[in-house]
């Protein structure tokens, strides 16, 4: 029985962590609940750490989509396509905020001229990397990222100016929408248990804590601070003291498909509203 019934309003994979997602109509979960193709390559940084758009925004001006088995890229009007195997094998670290240390990590290089594009975009010396998969299941990484369109537009509304790209800001892999077309309660995530679609369960596993990405305009990869001092107020009214969320994160129950339209029983816990 779902206390909640909504749809899925929108679906993304985000094949290279940290560079801009790609919008799909269905979403593959692998057999151990993971989105097939989703922050399967990294951006390595010149001394040999994973890095991140929060250290380099301009990584928002890469577009990067699955084609097959292989990467496209796509940023300053230029695409290039990285060949989904092969590359020279690597030892990267990767920090763990759960030990206050570096995981060593093994990635596969992409070559010089993915490295020449994300150097033309960002202005640093950084390199595409294709993770290997005890890098992409570390203990520490969520699976799916969930957000709900009254969340975006509670965002919105605490905003003094439009906010533009709310969804690529937040970068979920699934937005919920209310099933009859009308208003979807914001911030219904928090209290999230369950999402049942069909015969899959997203069960969920902990809030996601927010950080300077969604500042990053999508069009200009310029931080906005304001952007994320209207989260702040939005989490500070509903978690006092906590560290600012948004969004929740959860893990499917086995492999399964996720389609735009799907219809979603979620299971609430009314405790924490």
């Amino acid at each position: 029985m779902a206390d909640l019934t909504a749809r899925v309003a929108g679906l993304w994979r985000y094949p290279v962590k940290s560079c801009a997602g790609e919008a799909v109509d269905t979403l593959l979960l692998d057999a151990d609940g993971w989105p097939v193709g989703d922050r399967g390559w990294g951006i390595v940084d010149a001394g040999g750490e994973l890095t991140w758009m929060g250290a380099h925004p301009r990584l928002a001006l890469v577009h990067a989509r699955l084609v097959g088995s292989d990467l496209e890229l796509q940023a300053l009007g230029r695409s290039l396509t990285v060949p989904g195997e092969g590359g020279d094998a690597l030892d990267v670290r990767g920090w763990n905020g759960e030990r206050q240390d570096f995981d060593v990590l093994q990635v596969w290089d992409a070559g010089e001229d993915a490295a020449a594009l994300l150097k033309a975009t960002t202005g640093e010396p950084l390199r595409l990397v294709r993770l290997s998969i005890e890098a992409q299941r570390r203990p520490i990484l969520n699976a799916l990222h969930i957000v709900g369109e009254g969340s975006l537009q509670s965002w919105q509304d605490a905003m003094a100016q439009p906010l533009n790209g709310p969804a690529q800001r937040a970068r979920p892999n699934l937005l919920l929408s209310a099933e009859d077309g009308g208003d979807l309660p914001p911030f219904i995530e928090d209290i999230l248990i369950e999402a049942r679609i069909g015969a899959l369960t997203l069960r969920r596993t902990t809030v996601c804590v927010r950080c300077v990405v969604p500042t990053v305009d999508p069009a200009s990869g310029e931080p906005q601070p304001v952007v994320l001092d209207a989260l702040t107020r939005l989490s500070a009214e509903r978690a006092p003291g906590a560290p600012v969320q948004f969004g929740v994160y959860a893990r499917g129950d086995g492999a399964g498909t996720l389609r735009i339209g799907d219809r979603v029983d979620l299971s609430l816990n009314f405790g924490e509203a």
